[in-house]
């Protein structure tokens, strides 16, 4: 099946347009820079239903939503057998590579890379039960992301797809026969790795070394922590939490220490499902993206992507999808030349 729709010079003759919008004065919100943020929507083929098997894309836009720029293109219809999603996507250091999750293989979703304009798309690890939601190390020559085969565990590999290594089996202590080890997000200072984790019962937030060693656990509260974000400085990380009773969005200091609730939409008017995950970090860390489940109580609801300063003041939604359509799993790149 082509990738594209169009040819290859029109695609990036459009990425480079988008890409010089963002730079201009005014492209971005009051408080923001002018980064690019990765986020996944099926919007060119949504579902009437809400649920889609094969119809995710890529894209990119400005901190703002607008100069939106998509960057796969295999999502179809429901019964277009060549479909398929792309998504859960990450900038490298250098912002020139993007590694993501596609199922274009045999409906497997597997580890793929592709330049910051869509070209050039190539599988870059290939797992019997695939991988998902990539993370660039600070350098940008590895990635870390989670295997699908259960109990799941947490691998790294170089970006020329050599070095496959399971950083999380085994791991010192007691997990459970079916322990997951899921969504890692690789710190931009040393070689941590902060991942989510079930081993302990409930979902909890982890940190272990590149080589595997230094394993520590960062959060110990009731309910379930998850998504760990690492902030621009390393000095930091944003995380989803039930802990309060519905999904919000926290942020504590690096070690676990004082962990603080930044969003509060359990009181809003909302989907009996609220849910406000996957934060990411600007390249500054000025702001934070987000994506959140809306609609009218007691309704399905559909994600949207949102954007706050770091305080958790100034939210703003930031994409408008038609319900019951997704955009969502935010990727700001966090990497920026002020925090090597």
């Amino acid at each position: 099946m082509t990738t594209h729709l169009f040819p290859r010079s029109t695609l990036l003759a459009t990425v480079c347009l988008a890409l010089s919008a963002l730079v201009m004065p005014g492209a971005t919100q009051d408080g923001a820079n002018d980064g690019f943020i990765l986020f996944t929507s099926d919007r060119a083929n949504p579902s009437s239903a809400g649920i889609c098997a094969n119809c995710e894309d890529l894209y990119v836009m400005s901190p703002d939503g607008t100069n939106t720029t998509r960057l796969t293109y295999g999502g179809g219809a429901a019964a277009d057998p060549d479909a398929y999603n792309s998504g859960g996507a990450d900038w490298s250091h250098s912002k020139k590579l993007i590694a993501f999750q596609s199922n274009r293989v045999n409906r497997i979703p597997q580890i793929y890379l592709m330049n910051a304009d869509g070209s050039d798309q190539h599988v870059l690890v290939s797992l019997p039960g695939g991988g998902a939601f990539p993370s660039f190390s600070a350098s940008g020559n590895e990635v870390c992301f989670h295997g699908q085969t259960s109990p799941r565990d947490i691998f790294i590999v170089n970006v020329h797809g050599t070095g496959l290594t399971n950083l999380t089996s085994p791991l010192p202590g007691p997990p459970s026969a079916a322990a997951d080890n899921i969504r890692c997000d690789w710190s931009p200072k040393g070689t941590g790795i902060a991942f989510t984790s079930n081993r302990d019962g409930n979902q909890e937030i982890y940190v272990v070394d590149a080589d595997g060693e230094g394993l520590r656990r960062l959060t110990d509260a009731a309910g379930s922590d998850a998504n760990p974000a690492f902030s621009p400085k390393g000095d930091r990380i944003a995380f989803e939490s039930n802990r309060d009773g519905t999904p919000e969005i926290y942020v504590m200091n690096a070690d676990g220490s004082e962990p603080t609730r930044l969003t509060n939409f359990s009181a809003a008017s909302t989907p009996s499902n609220v849910s406000v995950t996957k934060p990411t970090w600007s390249p500054t860390g000025d702001r934070i993206a987000f994506q959140r489940r809306v609609g009218p109580q007691g309704t399905r609801g559909h994600f949207e992507v949102y954007t706050m300063n770091a305080d958790g003041s100034g939210v703003t939604q930031i994409t408008v999808t038609p319900s019951p359509g997704f955009s969502g799993f935010p990727g700001w790149g966090k990497w920026s030349t002020q925090h090597p």
